[in-house]
């Protein structure tokens, strides 16, 4: 069982965050047998991370899913999250091309994302569950939201070490791109999620994506709690100035008697 009340942080964040969706919990395992000893998942044969994250998110009955790498029929999102190794037409650029000039763009644009694959097959299967739910310790945790309220996280982030959260966007792969950072890297990315995200993953025009290693957890909730009364959400309007009205929709003299 998980070692971290992710119940009770699960809520404190997002009343803080104002947060509609729930936080996802992502579990990466070494052995496809391990997906057997979570029951009560959701084990699917033909999905992709995206579809997973939504049914995390959203699902509040049967929120626990996960996938093998045979399940996993996203190429991208295998590759990234090291279910597969990296295969030659990802690397070379050729599945790039419809959105690049030329070959070389295509395989720039492939260096560019982050694989975990690139190094060889790390995993053989993935989990995920609502956050508040998790029946493993997670090693990433994603987060779909408004920009603004990515920026709240942000802010949270820097409270510790003063860190910048340098962003790499491609378009493509950017939920798992910004697991593999995690796991790999121990970064933070927040992303545009890509067209799989709103194809395969229902994600809405004004979401970006937060993704994190879970063991950064109690650093984003210290900052949180820590930055609150200077950047509370929603964020305060100023209000101190004096409104200007037209002349003509003024109150006159006569209309003050």
């Amino acid at each position: 069982m998980p070692g971290k009340d992710w119940k009770a942080l699960t809520e404190e964040l997002r009343l803080m965050v104002c947060l509609p969706a729930y936080p996802i919990g992502i579990k990466l395992v070494k052995r496809a047998g391990e997906l057997l000893d979570h029951k009560e998942a959701r084990l699917l044969t033909s999905t992709t991370p995206c579809h997973l994250a939504a049914i995390a998110r959203s699902d509040r009955r049967d929120g626990l899913a996960g996938a093998s790498s045979e399940g996993t029929k996203c190429v991208w999102g295998a590759a990234c999250l090291g279910l597969i190794t990296t295969p030659e037409r990802l690397s070379d650029g050729d599945l790039n091309l419809p959105y690049t000039q030329d070959t070389e763009a295509a395989r720039k644009l492939h260096q560019n994302m982050y694989m975990l694959g690139n190094t060889g097959k790390r995993y053989s299967g993935v989990l995920m569950a609502p956050l508040d739910k998790v029946p493993f310790e997670p090693d990433v945790i994603a987060m779909y939201m408004s920009p603004a309220r990515a920026l709240r996280l942000i802010i949270a982030f820097a409270y510790a070490r003063g860190e910048a959260v340098i962003s790499h966007m491609t378009g493509q792969a950017s939920l798992c791109s910004g697991i593999a950072r995690a796991v790999d890297r121990g970064e933070i990315t927040v992303d545009m999620p890509c067209m799989g995200d709103r194809a395969y993953g229902l994600v809405q025009e004004f979401e970006v994506v937060v993704v994190f290693p879970a063991s950064r957890i109690d650093e984003l909730m210290e900052g949180m709690r820590n930055t609150e009364g200077a950047a509370s959400y929603p964020y305060m309007p100023f209000l101190r100035w004096s409104t200007l009205f037209p002349p003509s929709m003024e109150p006159r003299g006569g209309d003050l008697e």
